[in-house]
């Protein structure tokens, strides 16, 4: 019995788009002893990925190893401490009274973006069906509220922990995706900043969730299966300075299952099993790893949200990581109109003058002047960043 397989990583440390993936393949067997091979398929995959981790040096353990999602699938979730960014299973084979498990790991070398290890603030909003027609099919016209609760749950989950909220509203207009304008960005950004305090916010829309028919490889039959796509659009903005700092396309297909008169349910789990659910689930998976580590070597900024009697308060406090004595720099906004009439952000900082913590809560922190006989002219939602 063989299998190909593709399975998405949840990469959890820092990765970069740019840097040269090392591709390595691991190999595992595991004895069966009469149970059925998928019971021990998580085991064998695990010792797979340690086994190629060791080759390539990085000895990550079997125990290090967490496979999340629906084990019956062919598309689940893998992460590790390690620095793997992609796991591929090349076969799997039951010879006897043992699995046989074959994979290819992408490593991706750890690098210093000098990265702050404040947790980050996010602000997610609603993923929109860019064509509600496709939905009808099914009745999926919900699928943009359930990838949107996907994306706020596996952030939260993530190694870094951010600050993620999701909201019941979309970014702007569906009909305007088609082109994203930098200044209708800028607009939202202002709004978004002020409105939330979030540094970053997740947007997007479901680009295409259309059908259509497959004739299946078979020199004996004629059969057609009922497929369907699956094709997100992902941006994260830094919304302080205006700044898209990713954008990606995620496509994937998979058997529909349903019939045409069945209306689906998406928040019953019988929807998430089916092969169309696994495999949106697995290239949520793959966008969330991305959005993740896009994150990661971003600078973290806090805004002044209370200047009374003196106080400067920011929008940061010990749950993003913020301790006593934590020191930071004053950034006053700038928005000079271009040659083109759009506003473009800039922060003009002076790293002479230090603030530092002086008091905090979970969600709040009151800066003073680090050398009391220096004064700096602090506005409300005015910016700071950690000195680190």
């Amino acid at each position: 019995m063989k299998m190909r397989n593709y399975l998405g990583l949840m990469l959890l440390l820092l990765t970069s788009p740019q840097v040269l993936a090392i591709w390595q393949q691991g190999e595992a067997t595991v004895k069966l002893d009469g149970a059925d091979a998928s019971d021990v398929r998580v085991t064998a995959i695990k010792n797979a990925v340690a086994d190629a981790s060791f080759k390539n040096g990085s000895f990550v353990s079997a125990e290090d190893v967490v496979l999340d999602g629906l084990l019956v699938s062919s598309k689940s979730v893998i992460t590790t401490q390690g620095q793997i960014k992609r796991v591929e299973v090349l076969s799997e084979t039951v010879n006897a009274d043992s699995l046989n498990v074959v994979v290819r790991v992408d490593f991706s070398p750890l690098f210093d973006c000098s990265q702050d290890n404040y947790n980050r603030s996010v602000l997610i909003t609603q993923f929109q069906v860019l064509k509600p027609q496709q939905a009808s099919y099914g009745g999926i016209f919900d699928i943009g509220k359930q990838i949107s609760k996907r994306i706020e749950q596996q952030l939260r989950d993530e190694q870094s922990q951010p600050q993620v909220r999701l909201i019941d509203r979309a970014f702007t207009r569906v009909n305007s995706y088609d082109k994203i304008k930098l200044k209708e960005i800028t607009d939202k950004a202002l709004y978004l900043s002020k409105e939330y305090g979030r540094q970053f916010v997740v947007f997007g829309f479901i680009r295409d969730i259309s059908l259509f028919e497959q004739v299946k490889e078979n020199l004996l039959s004629d059969e057609v299966s009922l497929r369907r796509n699956f094709t997100i659009q992902v941006y994260v903005l830094d919304a302080f300075r205006h700044d898209i700092i990713f954008q990606e396309s995620y496509h994937s297909e998979a058997d529909w299952e349903f019939s045409n008169d069945y209306h689906v349910d998406t928040n019953n789990s019988l929807f998430w099993r089916s092969d169309y659910g696994r495999t949106v689930l697995n290239t949520v998976n793959g966008a969330v790893s991305d959005i993740s580590g896009s994150l990661q070597c971003e600078k973290s900024f806090a805004q002044i949200v209370n200047t009374d009697h003196g106080r400067l308060i920011i929008n940061m406090g010990a749950d993003n990581g913020v301790k006593l004595d934590d020191k930071f720099v004053l950034y006053k906004k700038s928005l000079p109109i271009g040659v083109n009439g759009m506003s473009n952000s800039v922060l003009i900082s002076d790293p002479q003058k230090l603030l530092k913590v002086v008091q905090l809560d979970s969600q709040t922190a009151e800066l003073q002047n680090a050398d009391l006989n220096q004064v700096s002219h602090a506005d409300l939602l005015d910016l700071v960043s950690p000195v680190h």
